[in-house]
């Protein structure tokens, strides 16, 4: 069977370059990183059953739940980095002329702040065509556990998981989205 010239042009090819807040004011490329990035949708579908059914039946399905992440492993154990690993962490200082630290306290726990949420994480991932697709994550947080090793003749390894998060005030903003762009603005 052959293919399409079409399809040998969306072939994705390459690791995948990370950005928290792309085409925001505090825009920063995470990095760098190791093994690319990973996009996951995870969903919930429930099947209606019903007395005669021979098995799943279309149209008697629903979407339970919708979940999308992106998991990246970065090597930058800069203060800022380590916090977007620990979003329930108090970070302090500017990074100028107080530099950053972080902490956490007893005051730490409970409902996490609208600030600890990232307006958006986007990966690019290029094609052979030569554009790239961009897959944005909104509302991204890491709600995993942190692990940092520190070890001989090894780097240390930051394994994060940026969940996208549904908005309560606003059910009709995006959870993620996947477009194609020709080129990654900085």
């Amino acid at each position: 069977m052959s293919l399409t010239q079409t399809q040998i042009e969306n072939v994705q090819i390459d690791y995948g370059i990370v950005y928290t807040n792309y085409g925001e004011t505090d825009a920063a490329k995470l990095g760098p990183s190791r093994g690319g990035g990973e996009f996951s949708v995870d969903v919930k579908i429930r099947d209606i059953e019903y007395d005669g059914a021979n098995g799943k039946t279309k149209g008697m399905q629903a979407v339970e739940e919708l979940n999308a992440s992106l998991k990246v492993t970065i090597l930058d154990t800069s203060i800022k980095t380590l916090a977007l690993a620990m979003p329930y962490a108090t970070l302090a200082g500017d990074g100028s002329t107080t530099p950053y630290s972080l902490t956490c306290k007893s005051t730490d726990l409970g409902v996490l702040q609208d600030t600890s949420y990232l307006k958006n994480a986007t990966m690019f991932c290029k094609t052979i065509k030569g554009d790239y697709r961009k897959i944005t994550l909104y509302n991204a947080l890491h709600e995993g556990k942190f692990d940092l090793k520190a070890k001989p003749k090894g780097e240390g390894e930051i394994e994060l998981e940026l969940n996208a998060h549904w908005d309560a005030l606003d059910d009709t903003k995006d959870l993620y989205k996947i477009e194609t762009i020709a080129s990654i603005t900085a």
